[in-house]
């Protein structure tokens, strides 16, 4: 089977998912960009690439966005030289003609999504485009039941929809640690032993939320990790100087194997985005062994925590709520943490896409 998969950029966890795809499909994958503007080069130095790819280098607009013919243009040269077609977006100018075009030219396509929340409140002419671009695709591949209810809010069809697996870590690195193994982490990383311990990677921006989570460390003793980078880095330590802060670390960007070792260092993952279309982190935690207090709007959350299990999904708007959560998460079952997360793996996903492609297509 012949698999052509258009794709914003290289992330790291998207190409492990490729490269075990690769196993079962002859795969081709179009990246839109080398990168996105707002990740640093580091992000990208360990992908290995064990699939044809190519790159567009032209009309990168913004933080990820393409405006390029290119995409279009490949489809039209080489479209007959594949069995599958799949898009993983449909909101840049690039992929708003890929998708025309193989529409009016009856071009059969799916969507490849990684989640999505609706927006409501958003106007009803842009509903409605939104929605005359999702109908096009002849399938869709979702990872979530939110998901789901978010393609069919724009227009697609219940049974044109077809679940997978999103796998964002190895088989290998679910496992949990013991109490021995975490104080070794700490002191690794000049953390506290003798102190609760929070963590939130993610990128420093004004969607992440991470000023509110900072205020929230004003009246406690817990200790608050960020990882990340970002334009608003000055505000948050602005703001932790003012208020005579010594409870929260920031940390920069940390790749994927120190990353797993300061998950496995902390006590509960918090995060309180005002957005996330899925929320790899959550899943990273969960695989680490600690729980996870995430907002209501990040999508993973709302498929794979179980309050009072391995978690609490909590009313961003609401304090009490999740400052309860953030204590009634310390005193959570470990055991019952990682259970959730063991299909969730890159191999799983390459195999139930494999398998939803294989039932499509045969």
């Amino acid at each position: 089977m012949r698999v052509l998969i258009i794709f914003n950029h290289p992330a790291p966890y998207k190409v492990n998912a490729f490269n075990e795809l690769a196993k079962y499909v002859d795969l081709t994958v179009l990246f839109e960009r080398t990168h996105a503007k707002d990740r640093p080069a580091s992000f990208y130095a360990n992908n290995k690439y064990e699939f044809e790819h190519h790159f567009l280098t032209d009309g990168y607009v913004g933080n990820e966005g393409t405006i390029s013919n290119n995409v279009k243009r490949y489809i039209k040269t080489l479209h007959t030289e594949y069995d599958v077609i799949l898009m993983n977006g449909y909101s840049h100018l690039a992929e708003i003609k890929a998708i025309k075009y193989m529409s009016r030219h009856h071009i059969r396509f799916g969507l490849l999504i990684n989640g999505g929340i609706a927006n409501k409140g958003e106007f009803f002419a842009k509903r409605m485009y939104k929605s005359s671009l999702i109908k096009k695709a002849s399938y869709y591949l979702s990872p979530t039941k939110s998901a789901n209810e978010y393609l069919k809010y724009y227009g697609a069809k219940e049974e044109k929809i077809y679940n997978y697996y999103y796998g964002n870590l190895f088989t290998e690195e679910i496992k949990a640690i013991t109490d021995k193994e975490k104080t070794e982490y700490r002191k690794k990383y000049n953390l506290p032993v003798d102190k609760k311990v929070f963590i939130n990677p993610s990128q420093f921006i004004a969607r992440k939320n991470n000023l509110e989570l900072i205020s929230l460390f004003k009246d406690r003793n817990d200790v608050l990790v960020l990882v990340g980078q970002g334009k608003l880095k000055t505000q948050y330590e602005q703001f932790i100087k003012d208020n005579n802060m010594d409870n929260v670390i920031i940390l920069p960007y940390q790749k994927k194997e120190a990353l797993f070792e300061l998950y496995k260092a902390s006590d509960v993952h918090i995060t309180l985005s005002k957005k996330d279309i899925f929320g790899h982190t959550v899943l990273e935690s969960l695989a680490n062994g600690i729980p996870v207090v995430a907002s209501n709007k990040v999508v993973s959350a709302l498929d794979y925590i179980k309050n009072d299990v391995n978690g609490y999904v909590v009313d961003i708007n609401n304090k009490q709520e999740i400052l309860a959560a953030m204590d009634k998460a310390l005193s959570l079952n470990k055991e019952h943490i990682i259970e959730g997360t063991r299909n969730n793996t890159f191999e799983n996903s390459a195999k139930s896409i494999y398998e939803v492609l294989n039932k499509l297509y045969e």
